[in-house]
Order: structure tokens, then sequence, then C-alpha cells
């Protein structure tokens, strides 16, 4: 073990620690640029554990570096200190804004739909975005510099604190300025299906405690010769493998749905984003959707529920457009199957309307309602009965700033700015955590595009728990970009964590159904039209994540700040 530590410190110092010392801000600046390539699509994982280690070296070597003066044992430091903070802070937004730079430059994609109209903006978002998310880390890295000069923490002690605080800044992201957990250190661990199940146990937060802390561990470990370190560094990611193994192939088994079997039929039509609401192609548009669905269920005649994208059909469905009578003429083979006389003489007893009635239909779609106060519109998932009965909706609660809403509306738009759907006055929030159902059905939980990535909105009580999360969503604005691989792979978690099952579909791709554990059952390739039809998986008992939420998180970084707390002190 000596002469493996003497390996890693020899390779560490030569190739990464010597030219980044020298220029610890480009150093941390291309840590950050090269970090998303350890997330979905790459699923590069040492390049997490080597961008991360190398900050977090950075960081603990600045912070620890000076001998301690007088002004240490006071809780603001003197000049010298004040300067040992700003430098961290910078490195921190540097380590931040390349990440978020790199790993969400597909933003850019939206803002060239309409480039007539919005090219101006896109240089402000593709580096205004990324700068503000930076702030989170830099007042992490100062928050650590402050500590380490207050407390005088030893080696290991910083490198832990320095997780912890990472970990603690990623949370208050997702949540701070109706927050964005957009790429969170766990996707490093979690593109993985057998790192990922952990999950279910502390959530996204906590399982990105664990990353961070695996890779500063290992960071630390050649630095300061602890072989402790290297057996927690390598030991954290083997703990999540072998409890991903056991629960993917151990004795853990599904629990008995009480609608299982139900079969369920995505499709996924594949319209351009900048053509979807132009008048003149809006018959050819829904002809293709109806197509498409017809194709479907002449290979699965027996499906009883059908799923559209979200705002499939360009167009106010509900406002007697003509779509309720479109829908019911679209199933005739329910009604000529009523003419005949039972089971017994039907040559295709799966459709005998007795034992499988006109399937239903859920949707994404526009809608608008009237009052007082003027016109509002929401996004919404409509449910439809086979006969044409808007039977119940929800809409979207969480909605996308700048592209479905502006801060500050009137204002912006009476200066002539307007979000990227260019809906006068946005859109409106409606009611959180709604659950649709209607008989034969399951309950089933709608996260409309984006909302799959926040675990809040997905997180439902026993009494409205659902037996499905269904992901109405449209990434056509970020045409075959890496963006809607992340926004996958992000979705897959919400089933890992609740132990539901989640179907999504996704206009230009990509539509997928997983299983409660997460695994892949199908999956449609981006910007290409297809269907697929499966029966609906069980779903799981409650998980810890979906009784206790983040108070796992919470634990764990309780625990860990007890044993940084704990470490004996540097003496001056």
């Amino acid at each position: 073990m000596s002469a493996a530590l003497t390996v890693m410190n020899r390779f560490w110092t030569r190739y990464v620690l010597t030219p980044s010392v020298r220029h610890p801000a480009w150093a941390a600046l291309l840590a950050g640029l090269a970090l998303p390539l350890a997330y979905p699509p790459f699923y590069l994982l040492p390049v997490f554990y080597l961008a991360t280690g190398l900050v977090f070296y950075l960081a603990v070597r600045i912070g620890t570096a000076a001998p301690p003066t007088a002004s240490d044992t006071t809780l603001w430091p003197d000049a010298e200190g004040r300067k040992k903070l700003w430098r961290l802070a910078f490195l921190g937004w540097c380590f931040g804004f390349g990440q978020f730079a790199s790993g969400m430059a597909w933003i850019g994609e939206a803002f060239l739909v309409e480039a007539e109209l919005f090219l101006w903006a896109l240089p402000f978002a593709v580096t205004g975005l990324p700068a503000g998310l930076g702030l989170f880390h830099a007042l992490a890295f100062a928050v650590f510099g402050l500590a380490v000069q207050r407390f005088r923490l030893p080696g290991l002690a910083a490198f832990c604190l320095l997780a912890l605080l990472v970990a603690l800044s990623e949370y208050a992201r997702g949540h701070v300025l109706t927050g964005l957990p957009w790429n969170l250190p766990l996707m490093g661990w979690a593109g993985w299906l057998y790192l990922a199940q952990p999950v279910a146990l502390v959530g996204i937060y906590g399982v990105s405690l664990l990353a961070l802390l695996s890779a500063a561990l290992l960071a630390g470990a050649p630095a300061l010769s602890q072989r402790g370190a290297l057996w927690g560094g390598l030991g954290l990611p083997l703990a999540a493998l072998v409890y991903s193994s056991f629960v993917l192939h151990g004795a853990m088994t599904p629990a008995p749905s009480i609608k299982a079997g139900l079969k369920v039929t995505v499709v996924q039509p594949n319209l351009a984003q900048r053509e979807k609401w132009d008048p003149a192609l809006q018959a050819q548009h829904i002809e293709k959707t109806f197509k498409m669905t017809a194709l479907g269920l002449q290979y699965a005649p027996d499906t009883q529920l059908i799923i559209w994208p979200e705002t499939a059909i360009p167009a106010l469905i509900d406002e007697g457009t003509g779509f309720a009578e479109r829908l019911a003429a679209a199933l005739p083979r329910f009604q000529d199957s009523e003419k005949k006389a039972d089971n017994k003489t039907s040559p295709n007893p799966s459709l005998n309307p007795a034992l499988n009635p006109a399937p239903y239909l859920l949707t994404g779609a526009i809608r608008r309602e009237t009052g007082l106060n003027g016109t509002a519109y929401f996004n919404s998932a409509m449910l439809w009965s086979g006969a044409g009965m808007l039977l119940a909706r929800s809409d979207k609660h969480h909605l996308v700033p700048f592209g479905e809403y502006l801060p500050l509306q009137n204002f912006l738009e009476a200066i002539g700015l307007e979000q990227l759907t260019r809906l006068r006055g946005g859109y409106s929030a409606g009611p959180q955590k709604a659950v649709l159902t209607a008989a034969r059905l399951p309950r089933m939980a709608p996260l409309i595009c984006y909302e799959a990535v926040f675990p809040h909105l997905a997180q439902h009580g026993d009494a409205t728990r659902p037996a499905v999360f269904i992901n109405l969503t449209n990434d056509g604005w970020f045409g075959k970009s890496f963006g809607p691989y992340q926004h996958l792979a992000q979705a897959r978690l919400r089933a890992i964590e609740q132990g539901i099952p989640l179907l999504r579909a996704a206009n230009t791709g990509m539509s997928a159904a997983f299983d409660a554990r997460g695994r892949q059952l199908e999956r449609l390739p981006l910007a290409e039209a297809g269907v697929f039809s499966l029966p609906l998986p069980p779903a799981l008992a409650p998980t810890f994540y979906a009784r206790h939420g983040d108070r796992g998180f919470a634990a764990l970084a309780f625990l860990l700040l007890i044993f940084v707390w704990a470490k004996p002190r540097r003496r001056p």
C-alpha cells in the first residue's frame, strides 16, 4: 500500500500538481470545463475524480499554506487572510463557471430556434447563467477558507470539510431562486445504474456528498500519505456498487401492483420546434401525431393508455377545436368490436369491449382561463377518454425562467423583452403535486418538462402516492445536443428515489420507460419518430428517501461535520 501511495504521489505531483499550483485559477477553470465528461452522455467517471480532486487539492493547499497568525483566532481575518479568502472564492468560481459553461452549453440551442429574434441573447445565456451558478461554489470555497483559518484544521479534516461545504452549496443551488439541481456531483455516479441505487436512501444531495467525499479523500491520500484516506476514497464507491448489486439482483423483489399489466403505448412524433407552431403546418403535425398513434395501436391492440409528449398538439384542444371528435374517430376498432356478440365469437378476444374498452389518452397541452384579471395560460397534462371526453388535468407548477415566464414580467415586457415561448404575460403556475386517475387506471403523477429534475415535486405521502410517474417533455428546443441525454438521466433518478416506475414521452426524444429501480425497459432514439408499448412496471414499497426525504443527507452531513470537528487542530 505504501508503494501505491508513493506512485500516486509522484504522478500527482509531477504531471498534475506542479503546473496547476503555478496557475491555480486556470487549472480550476480547465478542470471545470472537463468535468461534464463524467456526466451523461459521456460517462467518463475518472474525469470526475481527476477534476474534482485537483481543485480540492489546490483549495486545501491555498487554505492551509500560510502559518497561523494572531488574526486566525478571530472570526474575521486580517488583510492577508482576506486576500486568501478572495483567492479561494475565485478558485471555486472558476471551477463552477467552467463546469456549467461546458455542461450546460446546450442551452444556447434554444436561442437558435428563432435566431432572428433571440440570437442577441445567446451570449448572455451561455455565460451569464454559468457565472451566476459559479457563485455557489465561490461561497463554499470562501467559507472553507474562513473555517480553515479560524479552526486550524489539519489536512484530512480540511479535505472533508471542503467536500461537505460544496455539497451544501449544491443543495442551496437546487433551492435558491426557484432552484436548478442540474448536473449535481452525483451524476458522476448516478450515470451508472450500479452506483445510483443509494439515491433511494439519501437522495441526490446525499449521494452528491458521498461522491465529493470520495474524490476529496482520494485527492488527499497521496498528498497526506494516509492509507485511511485512500481506503475511504475507494470504499465509498465500492460500497455503493455492492449495495446496488444487492438491490438489483438480490432478494428485494417488486411488490405486487394493483394495476400490474396495464398496457401503455408512448408516442414520439418528432416535430421540429421551429415548425411546431406554424399555422400553415398545424394540420400536418396533427395528422402525423395521430398516424404515429395508429401505428402503435396496430402493434399493441390491447393498449389501455396512450401517452403523448408535452404540448403534443399545437392547438387549444379543450376549446372545441375538433380534437375530441378526432380522438374518438381515431379508435374505431372498439366501436366495431361492440357489434360482435361476445368474446367467443370475436376473432381477437383482446378487442372485446368488456375486457378492453377504448384506451385513455394522457397528453401535454396548452390551456387558458379567462377571468377578471385577464387571460391566464397553463402548460398542462390532460387525461382524455377514448370517446373524446376530458376527464382530468393538472397544470405545470415549476415553470422555466426566461423560457415560460420572465422574472419581473410586466417590467421586462414593457421594455421590449419576451420569453422564448413568446406568450404575452407568460405562463401561470398550477398547484403542486397533482395526481390523475380514472376508471381502470392507476394513480399517475405528471412531471411536465424539467419538473422531473426536482425531487420534492415527486415526493408524495401515502395518501397520494402514485403508481407511476409520467414525464411529458419537449426537448426539441435543444436539438441533438447532450442536453436531452442529461435530462433523461436525471428523470430516471425520480424512479429510483421513490421506488416508482417512470414513463417518459418526449416530442423529439428521448422517450423511455424505467422500472422502479431505474432499469431502462424501452427507449426511442433522439430526433426520430417512433412508438413503443409495454406493460406498466409495478411500483415498490416506499423507499427510505420516499419516507424521510433529505433527512438522510442531513444525517450524513452532520456525521461528517462531527468527524471534522473531532480531528486534532494544528498548533501555531
